[in-house]
């Protein structure tokens, strides 16, 4: 090789190269965002918005589980507020979504959630990006460009309470399987080396997370031995009673469900749930049955349920007080997240109507604080 052609060759070299560091301090760059406020400073604050609502006679809600497009942010907060306040919304735990492509290379996380709870501290939450990926699904590791290292070096930093939901057992929405996609039907094992470093991170720093993971047999059991392997994880499993394919989730009942409560004290269900007699067009062996209720906690048969506890699940609830929390699974594609929040409280009051007035006030915020802060509520 001549020496031009060499000396040609270690310029285009020294360019990728620095090209690269650019683009890693880019990335720096944008991951650098500091809350304006310390962690007393912001319980403070969500404290006094928990007595403000109190004092009004309002239930105060946490929504440990949602997520917000910065789009969404910016068509409705702060408007949104006043029908937070009317309703009992006081704080929201909001996942964000990575930011928009911009030439660099593997997961981009955003920063926006950040900015979101220094300029609304009062109502949010500091939480990371969610693990709805394609990065995340496709169980990219051990670079800093990918999602799993970012979740890391964030949830390290000291900035972020809670990690958002992410997908592990994921079934195709009603939607998404009328329109023959399958890009959220995923199976990705609890057990996986990213599934470990996800607990491992949720003990080592204490930090709830919120995950996606259809009640089948098989990951029941993964579920367990997880719980197991990492007791100090603080494990919230979204959508508690979602079963849209029985014939797969056959172990889930009253009495199996009390061994979980009982067997592990870091698990935890949010109850993002269906009303009664909510469709869910893809069960069945070959996603082609219509399901009338895909919700198993409501009394009454599918396509006959009301808006009533079973009296099993109901104990439950009574029993296990300390270990249900309230979320509102917003995201993007959904309705106006007003209209979206009054649905999903409404059917959150169903569900606690029946409950004495300790367990209501459990189920509402004072689990989510010992969550979010490691102390109970005694205020």
């Amino acid at each position: 090789m001549s020496n031009k052609l060499m000396g040609i060759l270690t310029i285009h070299r020294s360019m990728k190269s620095l090209f690269a560091l650019l683009l890693l301090t880019h990335s720096a760059n944008i991951a650098a965002t500091e809350l304006n406020f310390s962690k007393d400073q912001l319980e403070q604050r969500w404290a006094d918005r928990i007595e403000k609502l109190l004092e009004t006679d309002k239930l105060p809600l946490i929504d440990l589980q949602t997520s917000l497009k910065s789009e969404q942010i910016k068509q409705f907060i702060p408007d949104a507020f006043d029908v937070f306040d009317e309703i009992g919304i006081a704080l929201m735990a909001a996942d964000g979504y990575q930011r928009p492509k911009d030439g660099s290379k593997g997961y981009r996380w955003s920063n926006y959630i950040l900015e979101l709870v220094n300029d609304h501290p009062d109502y949010f939450i500091p939480t990371t990006n969610g693990g709805t990926n394609s990065n995340w699904l496709k169980q990219k590791g051990e670079d800093e460009r990918h999602y799993i290292d970012q979740l890391e070096h964030e949830v390290r930093s000291g900035r972020y309470r809670v990690m958002g939901e992410l997908d592990f057992r994921h079934y195709m929405s009603s939607i998404q399987c009328s329109r023959g996609r399958n890009d959220r039907d995923n199976a990705i094992p609890l057990s996986s080396p990213n599934g470990h470093r996800l607990f491992a991170l949720s003990a080592e720093r204490g930090i709830p997370f919120s995950i996606h993971l259809e009640a089948e047999d098989r990951e029941l059991t993964e579920l367990e031995r997880m719980l197991r392997q990492y007791p100090k994880a603080k494990v919230i499993v979204s959508h508690f009673g979602q079963l849209r394919h029985p014939e797969k989730q056959r172990r889930f009942t009253p009495r199996y469900v009390r061994h979980l409560l009982n067997s592990y004290p870091n698990l935890f269900f949010d109850l993002a749930i269906g009303h009664p007699n909510r469709q869910y067009q893809c069960a069945g062996p070959d996603n082609n049955r219509l399901l009338e209720g895909d919700t198993v906690i409501w009394m009454g048969s599918e396509g006959n349920q009301k808006k009533r506890v079973r009296t099993e699940y109901l104990a439950i609830f009574k029993e296990f007080d300390r270990r249900f929390v309230f979320a509102s699974d917003y995201g993007g594609g959904r309705a106006p997240l007003t209209r979206h929040l009054r649905e999903k409280v409404d059917n959150f009051r169903d569900i606690i109507r029946d409950l004495p007035e300790k367990a209501r006030h459990q189920f509402a915020y004072r689990n989510a604080w010992r969550l979010l802060t490691g102390r109970e509520w005694n205020r």
